[in-house]
């Protein structure tokens, strides 16, 4: 017979073995059509750079907030997890702007900053010394204080109108109506930065000051300054806990990247928020961010391919 020929004995043995060769592609063709299937995408996520966040609400802030709810700031006491928040009480109280507090893991621990002597404090600003479990805070009138307790105490500069203070080793703050960065150190005073009409500031490790005035959001190292944007209506600046350094606006979140020659430095667009109050970090460097009330947590998740976000545009 033919087939007793090596010819068409080696034909019929490669035909086999082409065969399947090509149903192991088919298999694995098919098996990454079915994967990609069941890829689910997530309608609660956000893409922040090249990762994922799945976004989750975890419960109302519980302060009393005027008609239309504003938070200007955010930051966590990472002692005991507690979120520290200034916001506008409702116009007819006697002070226009209050600190509050609520405990992330227990929310029914929560309160407003008040003085025992009911003075009118207008705390509008604050920062917090995480080493020593310290949150201070200016007002109309001066710098104050409030321990783990939250027991509430005068510290520096009563009678000033305090707008910012900032806290990186020692008590920064600036006035208003001025226009100067001040550095507390102990008892003494000193000029960080001068000519500057700051609304917001923030300090980095590396001692490069970023800060929000009228004329828009500015990088400073030594005697150098950078503008990284003429918009001035960033609603504050925060860093995370690795020290980067993030601005937020009506509809995102937007990252300062230092260059090391400070004139490429820039501003960059990271994610889209339709709706963003004041935002924060947690102890686990999860962005935290309000929408009126509501308090939400974004959490990086594994899976990229889940966002529905576009990739993020530089500003």
């Amino acid at each position: 017979m033919l087939l007793d020929f090596p010819f068409f004995r080696n034909y019929c043995r490669l035909c086999k073995e082409t065969m399947m060769l090509l149903s192991i592609i088919l298999l694995l063709v098919a098996s990454a059509a079915t994967q990609e299937e069941e890829i689910e995408k997530c309608p609660s996520c956000i893409k922040v750079e090249s990762s994922c966040y799945n976004v989750s609400f975890l419960f109302d802030l519980n302060a009393t907030f005027r008609s239309h709810v504003m938070v200007h700031k955010m930051g966590v006491l990472r002692y005991d997890n507690t979120l520290f928040y200034a916001f506008e009480p409702p116009i007819e109280d006697k002070e226009y702007y209050k600190v509050a507090y609520v405990n992330l893991d227990n929310p029914e621990q929560d309160g407003v900053i008040l003085d025992n002597n009911n003075q009118i404090l207008n705390l509008g600003t604050f920062d917090i010394d995480q080493d020593n479990s310290i949150v201070y805070l200016g007002g109309s009138n001066g710098i104050w204080a409030i321990d783990k307790e939250k027991n509430l105490k005068y510290y520096s500069s009563r009678g000033d109108n305090i707008k910012v203070v900032f806290y990186k080793m020692y008590v920064f703050f600036a006035k208003s109506n001025e226009s100067s960065i001040i550095e507390k150190k102990g008892d003494q005073f000193e000029i960080y930065a001068e000519d500057l009409q700051v609304k917001s500031f923030v300090i980095t490790k590396y001692d490069e000051l970023i800060y929000l005035s009228n004329f828009g959001l500015f990088l400073k190292k030594k005697e150098e300054t950078v503008r990284l944007s003429k918009n001035a209506f960033f609603r504050g600046l925060t860093m995370d806990l690795d020290g980067n350094v993030y601005a937020w606006w009506v509809d995102g979140i937007y990252k300062i990247m230092i260059a090391k020659n400070l004139n490429r430095s820039s501003v960059v667009k990271v994610a889209d928020i339709p709706t963003i109050g004041a935002m924060a970090f947690d102890n686990d460097n999860n962005i935290l961010f309000n929408d009126g009330r509501g308090l939400y947590r974004m959490t990086k998740i594994a899976n990229v391919s889940a966002c529905l976000e576009e990739e993020a545009n530089e500003l």
